[in-house]
């Protein structure tokens, strides 16, 4: 039901060939050798790992797409160079994560400032171009030709997902006078820069309160595109397409799940909310691993680019394992001590900043802050590679092996998202003789591309001499 929380196993998967064996592997966006992924250490080795056999790689072939030599870069055959979000078109769509609040729907686009110095080109538009190689409808037209010759841009304009409504929900019509619906306008992107590339519609007093049987907001949100009809939205707590998935486990009708996966649909599958015990909280000893370890998102970056404005930098150079003060008095542990926290899966040892405001029995840190030496062209002394340092070593993208039973997915069981928040840990300081001043695990330096992992493979970036 949820293929975006799936992304954690991708690199597993393709190691395993679950469902199959497969001959490339295209990466975009997500830094799955480092902080997109659960168990960093297993995944860099499914990423080098090669067949008994035959002693190609178990992945035979990757593909990947970054704007910096990021910690994945070493690990593709092919690199396809991006550009920033300086250099390029992008989209904050409604149809995306859009920037709205309960008062107004809004969208925004970035527009290009800086040309490239270099031979890049933004991936996007090679997805649109790879699309039109391929023949795809959404692509093509009629006779072959490719329907978005200008790349990314033209996309955004003339791409109708349904008549009158494209990626972008302001300036539509001829003449860029419609809202939410209406034909397209060549002159979009001109007018949302004219805008401070955003675009609002404010909703009236009577249309922001209980949206979903509001007639005032519904008629507004037909307009405006937001919506296919009028009729109240009916929230459902007994979700009836949930219950058929239990049906079946339970032998009705004709498709029917595996016998060893029968009795997990048949108890989860609940078409009412429950509380359960998280699975990895059950199978792991409390005692042994009494608190919580929870990973967050920086608030100041989305991904891991983030951190490379200089500006940021000076802000989240380095992380803590934020850790409450009470729980670290009674466990000996002082501001800025070196600690050694340990899960079932593995151990990281890292600095603490103690605080009020988080519950004693969790500690948690930012994600994508700590970065591999040799990564990113940072200095060998940069804080992010010597004291910023990840939780991801201490989560499996599997459950704790039981026996011989299946070992299933570290993800919720309907959706698939991942269960990052999961995480049972121990907490203990580290002795002042051995505390050092660098996190672990320490993994060897990237070094140079050349003298990467997968080294023997024929990495190039760049287009040239490639349409």
């Amino acid at each position: 039901m949820s293929a975006h929380g799936l992304m954690h196993l991708v690199i597993s998967n393709a190691y395993n060939g679950v469902p199959y064996p497969i001959d490339t592997l295209f990466i975009y966006m997500a830094n799955m050798s480092w902080n997109s992924s659960m168990n960093v250490p297993g995944t860099i080795g499914m990423l080098t790992a090669r067949d008994e056999k035959t002693g190609d790689y178990k992945i035979p072939k990757i593909i990947y797409s970054d704007a910096f030599s990021s910690e994945m870069v070493p690990y593709a055959d092919l690199i396809l160079p991006d550009t920033t979000y300086l250099e390029r078109w992008d989209c904050i769509s409604l149809l995306d994560r859009p920037i709205c609040d309960a008062d107004g729907v809004a969208d925004a686009i970035r527009q290009p400032v800086v040309a490239p110095n270099r031979d890049v080109r933004p991936f996007q538009d090679v997805l649109i171009t790879l699309g039109a190689k391929l023949c795809l409808p959404a692509f093509t037209n009629e006779d072959g030709s490719t329907k978005f010759p200008g790349g990314y841009s033209d996309y955004l304009v003339n791409h109708e997902r349904t008549p009158g409504i494209g990626p972008l929900a302001g300036f539509r019509g001829e003449n860029g006078n419609s809202e939410g619906k209406g034909a397209v306008n060549p002159n979009q992107l001109e007018q949302y820069i004219e805008n401070k590339c955003f675009w609002r519609h404010e909703f009236e007093p009577t249309e922001r309160y209980f949206k979903h049987s509001n007639k005032a907001y519904l008629e507004k949100a037909l307009a405006l595109g937001l919506i296919g009809t009028q009729n109240q939205i009916v929230l459902q707590l007994y979700v009836e397409p949930i219950q058929r998935f239990r049906l079946a486990a339970e032998g009705y009708g004709e498709v029917q799940p595996p016998d060893k996966h029968r009795e997990r649909v048949k108890t989860y599958f609940d078409p009412l909310p429950f509380w359960y015990t998280p699975f990895e909280e059950a199978a792991t000893d409390s005692e042994a691993f009494p608190m919580h370890a929870l990973t967050q998102r920086p608030m100041a970056m989305y991904h891991s680019w983030g951190s490379q404005n200089a500006w940021l930098r000076q802000i989240h150079g380095y992380n803590r394992l934020y850790m409450n003060r009470n729980r670290a008095k009674a466990l000996g542990i002082g501001n800025d001590d070196w600690v050694r926290v340990t899960s079932h899966h593995g151990a990281i040892k890292v600095q603490v900043r103690l605080m009020e405001g988080v519950n004693e029995d969790t500690v948690w840190t930012w994600n994508a802050i700590g970065k591999r030496k040799g990564a990113w062209n940072l200095s060998p002394d940069a804080p992010e590679a010597n004291r910023g340092f990840l939780l991801n070593h201490l989560i499996s993208e599997l459950l704790p092996n039981k026996s011989s039973e299946h070992r299933y997915a570290n993800a919720d069981p309907i959706t698939g998202q991942a269960a990052w928040f999961d995480l049972r840990v121990r907490v203990e300081k580290v002795a002042e003789d051995s505390a050092g001043e660098t996190s672990e695990p320490s993994f060897e330096s990237l070094g140079a591309v050349a003298k990467a992992p997968r080294a023997g493979s024929p990495l190039r970036f760049g287009s040239e001499g490639q349409d």
